[in-house]
């Protein structure tokens, strides 16, 4: 796929990773900066992306120096979402086993995030949209600027809001305003963001002020930490165990001749902006 992959020794003896389009390095003992490093396309979720980001909560989950981790993106972009205008953008030109592997890289990658053990905090600046989102979702916290835009294109773009998403965002702001998330698709800024409850403050710099937050939570007991972070997951049933079958319907929608020209508008205008 194309990683490429270094570890390196900082001062304070941590190992920083590094995955190509994705920066990562202990900023503070216990915290550790994770970037979507993909400014051409608004830091859009490829492919090799979404398989880096799983690989990368994997081995952090291993790091038992690690607590706190703060999830960014690059150029004043948490994420566009799907990178729909790579070729092999919702599986076209896969037999059906092969679609549905590569159909759920975006929710084993959510998932990947979800389970981590250590607390998350999204830092989101500028679009944070569909699989962008999915993806803040997964984190424990999020903090936004002030330009922030969150919004689920996905029905108007003839498909179905998956990832795990949805039983997250019930979770955090209730059934009527997640129906008007997803079903409607109404873009939410980072006011309303605050006031439904999808981020915990606002700020010019939302980095400076996780990096404040993961000050606070790295100086606490790890281990009941993250045993009531499990607890608290259970409760609001944030483990998603229908997300495979999410991914499924979104293949069903992708039979469809209306949702095919809906997917090919976008890459169209996405192509011609580049």
């Amino acid at each position: 796929m194309g990683i490429s992959r270094s570890k390196r020794q900082n001062n304070s003896g941590e190992i920083s990773m590094s995955i190509k389009l994705i920066n990562s390095e202990i900023v503070k003992s216990g915290i550790i900066s994770v970037t979507i490093n993909n400014d051409k396309k608004k830091n859009a979720l490829s492919e090799e992306i979404k398989i880096g980001m799983t690989k990368l909560a994997e081995e952090i989950s291993e790091n038992s120096a690690i607590s706190v981790v703060i999830l960014s993106g690059v150029k004043g972009n948490f994420s566009a979402g799907n990178d729909v205008t790579e070729s092999s953008s919702f599986s076209k030109g896969k037999s059906l086993i092969e679609a549905r592997r590569h159909n759920r890289l975006g929710l084993k990658m959510c998932n990947a995030w979800t389970n981590i053990p250590q607390i998350t905090i999204a830092s989101i600046e500028g679009v944070c949209v569909g699989g962008g989102l999915s993806l803040a979702l997964s984190c424990d916290f999020r903090i936004c600027s002030p330009d922030a835009l969150l919004w689920v294109p996905e029905v108007d773009l003839g498909i179905t809001y998956s990832w795990g998403s949805i039983p997250k965002l019930v979770a955090m702001v209730g059934p009527s305003k997640a129906k008007l998330i997803v079903l409607a698709c109404e873009k939410i800024n980072a006011k309303m963001s605050l006031e439904w409850g999808l981020c915990e403050s606002i700020d010019d710099d939302p980095f400076n002020i996780a990096l404040k937050m993961a000050n606070d939570l790295a100086q606490k007991p790890s281990v009941p930490q993250q045993m009531a972070k499990e607890s608290i997951n259970r409760q609001y049933r944030i483990f998603n165990d229908f997300g495979l079958y999410e991914q499924d319907q979104v293949l069903l929608n992708l039979s469809s001749h209306e949702t095919q020209n809906l997917l090919n508008n976008i890459k169209n205008k996405l192509k011609n902006k580049s």
